[in-house]
């Protein structure tokens, strides 16, 4: 039985309000690094009216950007803050982002667990959507580690099960961010 797992509205708001911090910090740019960032011209138009904005017009273009971002890959745009102005930005995304693919994988490992709970032995199923999501991600991982965290989380609910999967992911998406940079 696979389950899909939708976002929550909750999980939604949240990652509208990282876009529209986002969308903050790009209306804040000096001129010059407008001009460098890679977007295209009509979204570099909408940030540089936000600048001769005030009040409530301010941040309705602030939303308005916000919302053109979110139908767009940001990395791009991350990467460059991060370049030019230092930003932690992309680290936080890059850290909920993190946590979400954790809360996954125990929501499935659970949600199996409940299934088969009257079997006795249990173990989740290796070729669960947010495992192999995890394996596509960082292909160098050990992912039967992740899987076995799951398991005995599914079964103690111990929280240590919990932060070792997030440690673990966290450690191979540092090594991926660290060989991208030629470290």
């Amino acid at each position: 039985m696979t389950t899909e797992y939708r976002i929550s509205r909750t999980e939604k708001k949240r990652r509208a309000k990282e876009i529209e911090a986002l969308s903050q910090e790009l209306a804040s740019l000096p001129p010059a690094y407008l001009a460098k960032l890679p977007c295209d011209d009509f979204l570099r138009e909408e940030i540089r009216l936000v600048g001769k904005l005030k009040g409530s017009s301010r941040k309705r273009q602030v939303k308005y950007i916000a919302k053109e971002l979110r139908q767009q890959p940001v990395d791009e745009i991350l990467a460059f803050l991060v370049e030019r102005k230092g930003s932690r930005l992309g680290d936080k995304i890059a850290h909920r982002e993190l946590e979400r693919l954790r809360n996954d994988i125990v929501a499935v490992a659970i949600d199996q667990y409940n299934d088969r709970q009257e079997e006795g032995f249990f173990t989740m199923d290796r070729q669960a959507s947010p495992l192999l999501q995890a394996q596509e991600m960082f292909p160098d991982m050990d992912i039967e580690s992740i899987a076995k965290a799951a398991d005995n989380f599914a079964v103690n609910r111990r929280i240590t099960h919990s932060r070792e999967i997030f440690k673990t992911l966290k450690a191979n998406a540092e090594r991926l961010k660290f060989t991208n940079q030629g470290g």
